[in-house]
């Protein structure tokens, strides 16, 4: 099972090496999808909510956007309402680190190898090229591990929506983001579902986050986590 998935990353990857290099081609997604995002509708429409909400100054910090789907989404919202905030996107772009995944198998008693292929094919490359031809001017892109990421670097932070799924990940992305957010500010934890056995460390570590500092969990649209600054 794991050489074929080994083996269906490779030419899932490939694929989009080539509409990108081969074919001239500026990352479109997978081709013949009736619907991309990895969110509902009401999810999404939540999450631009939260992020138009917030009116203090600050960047807009994305940790964990994969393809860049629902970065686009958020991107266009800001632009169709004509607010002007910088959109940082953070990956590693290969998936998740060995020792993200590690201590899911060692410490939280998920399956070897589960999360070994996940979210591998993708390319800081293919966003840039998209955010470029579609004309937004204020996104840039970071390939950095979000546990390690200096988010001291960006000021202080008035919108992130922290979308790395797994436990240790998301605590130690909010234990960094936390002290650089501006007051009045939001962050949003995606996959704070704690039914669902493939992403409950999200929860878990939100959960843990908010009573470390005594914050009362707010859990809207079945799985996004929010804090207010």
């Amino acid at each position: 099972m794991t050489l074929t998935r080994k083996i269906k990353t490779q030419m899932l990857r490939s694929a989009y090496w080539l509409a990108y290099r081969v074919a001239a081609a500026v990352y479109m997604r997978q081709p013949f999808v009736s619907y991309p995002y990895m969110n509902t509708p009401s999810q999404l429409l939540e999450l631009a909510k939260q992020l138009l909400s917030v009116q203090v100054p600050g960047p807009a910090v994305e940790v964990g956007c994969n393809q860049g789907w629902t970065t686009c989404f958020l991107v266009e919202a800001l632009k169709e309402q004509g607010v002007k905030r910088d959109y940082v996107c953070i990956d590693t772009f290969s998936g998740f680190t060995p020792e993200d995944a590690g201590f899911e198998y060692k410490m939280r008693g998920k399956a070897a190898g589960l999360y070994d292929d996940s979210f591998s094919f993708s390319d800081p490359d293919w966003l840039k090229a998209s955010i470029s031809r579609f004309g937004y001017t204020n996104v840039s892109v970071q390939k950095a591990d979000a546990t390690t990421f200096d988010y001291q670097a960006l000021g202080q932070i008035a919108f992130a929506l922290v979308d790395v799924d797994l436990y240790r990940p998301v605590r130690a992305s909010l234990e960094r983001i936390l002290p650089n957010m501006r007051r009045g500010g939001v962050i949003i934890v995606d996959d704070c579902d704690p039914r669902h056995d493939l992403w409950d460390g999200a929860y878990h570590a939100y959960t843990e986050i908010c009573n470390e500092h005594h914050i009362k969990p707010e859990i809207v649209c079945q799985k996004l986590g929010i804090i207010r600054t």
